[in-house]
């Protein structure tokens, strides 16, 4: 083999030696860093004991303390739209979810919303765009309260 072909050879093979080796770094960088999770919500200005009573029981007597739907906010199009939350529900633009949005940043299978113990949680599937509650993007089992908004693509739904 002519001595050029061999440096060249050579010279490919050390760049792909150097690019396998920024990778790993790459991967270990963020297993060492995970992403940072906001807040979901601020706490509550202090009130005083007897309004706060009169204003738990009002509040009981106005809304479960269990959500049991989901509600679309957005887009204007599906305003309105209600589904009751069950066990276990996947959301996805695939025909085999429970809830379908065919929607241009919706994953096939987006994400699931369960409940546990009267909780609600929200978990991503691996989605392309990532699934948020309350603007803050779900890592994880991610527990949604009653008011809460689920965004999965271009379609928020609120916890009812």
């Amino acid at each position: 083999m002519p001595e050029q072909l061999l440096t060249v050879l050579k010279l490919c093979l050390l760049a792909l030696l150097y690019l396998f080796f920024l990778r790993v770094l790459r991967a270990v960088w963020t297993e060492v860093n995970p992403p940072k999770v906001a807040p979901t919500r601020k706490p509550a200005a202090p009130v005083a004991p007897s309004t706060r009573a009169r204003r738990g029981a009002a509040r009981a007597r106005r809304k479960p303390a269990v959500p049991t739907r989901l509600v679309v906010v957005e887009p204007s199009a599906r305003v309105g739209a209600e589904f009751a939350l069950g066990p276990d529900l996947t959301v996805g633009r695939a025909p085999g979810c429970d809830l379908v949005f065919d929607e241009q940043y919706v994953s096939q299978v987006h994400t699931r919303i369960f409940s546990r113990d009267g909780a609600v949680f929200v978990e991503d599937l691996g989605s392309t765009n990532g699934t948020w509650v309350n603007g803050a993007r779900a890592v994880g089992q991610m527990p949604a309260r009653l008011g809460d908004r689920i965004q999965v693509g271009n379609v928020v739904m609120e916890v009812r």
